[in-house]
C-alpha cells in the first residue's frame, strides 16, 4: 500500500503537479504585470470604440446636413427654373438706345425678378419695401414690389418696427433671406415644405429673423449670385468649362436670364467656420445712372462680399450643395 503525503487533508501530490493552484485550496490571484497588461487593453478598446462613436456621429451631422441643403437647393432650383419662360412687357416709351429687346428681357428678369424672388440680404428687401425703385428704365412704369413673393417680403420689412429693422445685421442675412423665401414666399409652390418642417431653425444672433440650421447649429447660408465662386477651394467652379458671361452684363448683350448661375447654399462644416466674409455688405442697392438700380444684387458691388477669395483653411470642409458637380 502506497502512503499518501497530506497536510490537513490536502494532497500534497496534486498540489506539486498544479501549480496553478495553491496548496490549501486558494487559487493564485493576477500579478500586477497580467493587470497593467489587461487595463492596457481596456484602454485601447475603449479608445477605438469612442473614435467610432465620434466618427458616426460626424457622419450622420454630415448626412443631416447635406440632406437638409439639398431640399433646400431643390427648392431654389425649381422657382429658377420658372423664369426661362417668363414674358416681359416692353418698357414705357420703347427701348433706349442701344439695348434689343432680347437684352432688355433678360436684364430685366435678373434684375426685376430673381433678385427680387429671390433675395440674399436685407438691403435688397429694404429697396423693395421703400417703392422707390422703378421696374422699368429710365424711372417709367409701377414701382417695387411686382410679384406675390416681392409683396410678401416688402410687407414682412414694413411689419417691422425700426429697431428691429436696426438690429437685422448682414452676418446671416442670406441664412435669414433664405427662410424667408421658402417659409413666407411660397416660391415654387413651396409655402413651408412639409418635408421642411422638421428641419432645425432657430435665430443665431438674436434679431428676430430666423434661419435653417446646420447640424452643428449654424445658418444654412445662401448667396444668389456666386461669381467668382472658388470650389473646391483654390479652383474656379465657373471658370472653363463653365465660363460664365459677365454677371451683369452691360446694355448691349443678351445673355440668358440667370447667366447659367446657381445659387449658393452651403453649411460651414464641422469645423463651423464658413471661410467667407458677408459682413458689412452693402446696406442699399446701388442706382446707376442707365438703367437706375443695374447692379441690383451684383455682389461685386462689396468687395467683402466677394466669393473669389475665401480662406482656404476654413472653407474647404463646408458642405454646399454644389460640391457633386464641383467633384465632376
Amino acid at each position: 500500500m502506497i502512503a499518501t503525503s497530506t497536510i490537513a487533508g490536502v494532497d500534497l501530490r496534486s498540489c506539486a503537479s498544479r501549480p496553478s493552484v495553491r496548496c490549501g485550496g486558494a487559487q493564485r490571484g493576477f500579478s500586477m504585470v497580467e493587470l497593467l497588461v489587461v487595463m492596457s487593453l481596456m484602454v485601447v478598446l475603449l479608445g477605438l470604440v469612442s473614435a467610432a462613436v465620434s466618427g458616426a456621429r460626424a457622419s450622420s451631422k454630415q448626412q443631416a446636413t447635406r440632406l437638409l441643403i439639398s431640399k433646400l437647393d431643390a427648392i431654389v432650383r425649381q422657382q429658377l427654373a420658372t423664369y426661362n419662360s417668363r414674358e416681359v412687357p416692353p418698357p414705357a416709351g420703347g427701348l433706349p438706345t442701344g439695348w434689343t429687346m432680347a437684352g432688355y428681357r433678360s436684364w430685366y428678369i435678373r434684375r426685376n425678378l430673381i433678385t427680387g424672388d429671390l433675395p440674399d440680404r436685407w438691403g435688397d428687401v429694404m429697396a423693395m419695401a421703400s417703392g422707390q425703385l422703378s421696374t422699368f428704365l429710365n424711372g417709367n412704369g409701377p414701382r417695387f414690389p411686382i410679384t406675390q413673393p416681392q409683396t410678401v417680403y416688402a410687407s414682412t420689412w414694413n411689419s417691422w418696427s425700426s429697431a428691429k429693422q436696426a438690429l437685422v445685421g448682414d452676418q446671416y442675412a442670406g441664412a435669414e433671406c433664405l427662410f424667408m423665401i421658402v417659409t413666407q414666399g411660397g416660391i415654387a409652390d413651396c409655402l413651408d415644405c412639409g418635408e421642411l418642417r422638421t428641419a432645425e431653425r432657430g435665430d443665431k444672433d438674436n434679431d428676430s429673423a430666423y434661419e435653417f440650421w446646420d447640424a452643428w447649429g449654424n445658418p444654412i447660408g445662401f448667396i444668389l449670385w456666386p461669381a467668382g465662386l472658388e470650389l473646391p477651394v483654390g479652383a474656379k467652379f465657373f471658370a472653363g468649362s463653365r465660363a460664365l458671361e459677365q454677371a451683369f452684363p452691360p446694355k448691349g448683350t443678351s445673355p440668358s436670364p440667370t447667366l447659367g448661375m446657381i445659387p449658393l447654399i452651403y453649411s460651414a462644416g464641422p469645423d463651423q467656420e464658413y471661410g467667407i466674409n458677408r459682413a458689412n455688405e452693402v446696406g442699399v442697392l446701388v442706382s446707376d445712372a442707365d438703367p437706375n438700380g443695374l447692379r441690383c444684387g451684383d455682389w461685386s458691388q462689396d468687395p467683402t462680399a466677394s466669393m473669389a477669395s475665401p480662406i482656404s483653411a476654413y472653407a474647404s470642409d463646408n458642405i454646399t450643395n454644389l460640391d457633386a458637380e464641383a467633384a465632376r
